[in-house]
């Protein structure tokens, strides 16, 4: 016998997984892979239950691809770490899965036995989430208190007689699992990574809500789409997220040096700008400084780009150790560098950080076997003394840099 009752969820799932497969397809990773292969097997959970007649082969099939489709959500949302507390969480649940789905077609009248097994199991996952660093103790105190929960909601439902919704109770753990490795390791700022956990829990709650109802609403219908709807709040919420995660590396791509990862002069003029004006209310001093590397060109033509390239990343590095993290460091472009000083008390305190990054940039950069030198040519200017914009304190420095080149020759 067929059934035409899931197809509505079948077709909308097939053009999910077909979202999913076309930004796989540009933009590769194996947390994309997860999220595609978790979405794939709940459309193989919907496809089967097309076949009405085949009752244990549906039954079994769509209750192991709910299941390993939990698993695969809790990899991606984790950042497709898997390490022993995922492994040991998975075949838990995949070996509980079975079991039931076991000692159901053998038509077992007691179950205690299938009881008896998971509790074993999670005996070993709580003993696999015993670790040894102190600093994830919260972590398996977490994961020994949702285990407890799942063995204690599993013996009372033992010794009620309703054997029958300790699946439910497994699917539950797993999904709200999902949903507490979306929190953890999503950003919890973002629209897309709030929808995910908020779906991952409602779906979650869907498996308890149904038997609920079950004991005590019995005659309320509530149509399947309508339980449906977490699995899409889920597949909306990974879909920002991915949307927002692109939005982010643009705009970073926008405002950073691709060579260096420092910000570009766009960014630095819009921080020199807000500096001065911080710098106005509080009557305290700006200092930019503008580094030209010296025989750079020669390091190029002697050695090649990717040499030059190399000391060029080699040169932001040591600024960025001797800079402090308030102040701004951005490529302007070539071998220019420009630092932001921000609150700056003495105007003394300018040159002395000028002389210590000449003393950073004077020592040799070991690239392959060959031993350079960056050495540099620094111009300070200072706002209010020598310039009162942002655009004409760049000048003035530009001006003292070129200054010093010519005294050095």
């Amino acid at each position: 016998m067929f059934n035409y009752g899931p197809l509505p969820d079948l077709l909308a799932l097939t053009i999910l997984v077909y979202v999913f497969w076309s930004i796989l397809r540009r933009r590769a990773g194996d947390q994309l892979h997860a999220w595609l292969l978790g979405w794939v097997l709940i459309l193989v959970h919907f496809a089967v239950q097309l076949f009405g007649g085949l009752q244990t082969f549906v039954f079994a099939v769509s209750a192991i691809a709910l299941e390993l489709a939990g698993a695969a959500f809790i990899y991606a949302a984790g950042g497709c770490q898997s390490g022993r507390r995922f492994r040991a969480i998975v075949c838990t649940g995949l070996l509980a899965t079975i079991l039931y789905i076991v000692f159901v077609s053998l038509d077992i009248e007691s179950s205690n036995y299938y009881y008896a097994v998971v509790a074993l199991l999670l005996a070993s996952v709580l003993a696999a989430l015993l670790p040894d660093e102190h600093r994830v103790v919260r972590a398996r105190n977490f994961y020994v208190f949702w285990g407890f929960l799942l063995a204690l909601a599993l013996g009372l439902l033992t010794q009620r007689g309703w054997e029958g919704y300790g699946l439910d109770c497994i699917f539950c753990a797993i999904y709200l699992m999902a949903g507490v490795r979306c929190w953890r390791k999503f950003p919890h700022s973002t629209t897309g990574a709030v929808t995910a956990v908020f779906g991952f829990v409602v779906w979650a709650m869907v498996f308890p809500l149904s038997v609920f109802l079950h004991w005590f609403r019995p005659g309320l219908r509530i149509h399947d789409s309508v339980w449906n709807i977490p699995k899409y709040i889920v597949a909306i919420g990974i879909l920002l997220t991915f949307l927002e995660e692109q939005i982010s590396q643009t705009e970073h791509l926008a405002l950073h040096d691709p060579l260096t990862g420092l910000p570009n002069r766009r960014l630095l003029e819009d921080r020199l700008i807000k500096a001065i004006e911080r710098a106005e209310r509080n009557e305290a001093r700006v200092a930019v400084l503008l580094i030209d590397l010296d025989g750079f060109k020669q390091i190029n033509d002697t050695y090649g780009h990717h040499v030059g390239d190399e000391v060029l990343r080699v040169v932001a590095t040591r600024l960025q150790m001797r800079v402090r993290k308030a102040d701004t460091i951005a490529r302007a472009g070539g071998d220019e560098f420009l630092v932001v000083v921000s609150d700056l008390l003495q105007p003394h305190g300018a040159a002395v950080l000028a002389n210590k990054l000449m003393a950073d940039l004077n020592e040799p950069i070991v690239t392959g076997d060959a031993q350079l030198r960056a050495c540099a040519s620094i111009g300070v200017a200072i706002y209010p003394d020598d310039a009162q914009t942002a655009e004409s304190l760049c000048a003035m420095a530009d001006a003292a840099m070129y200054e010093q080149k010519r005294s050095l020759k």
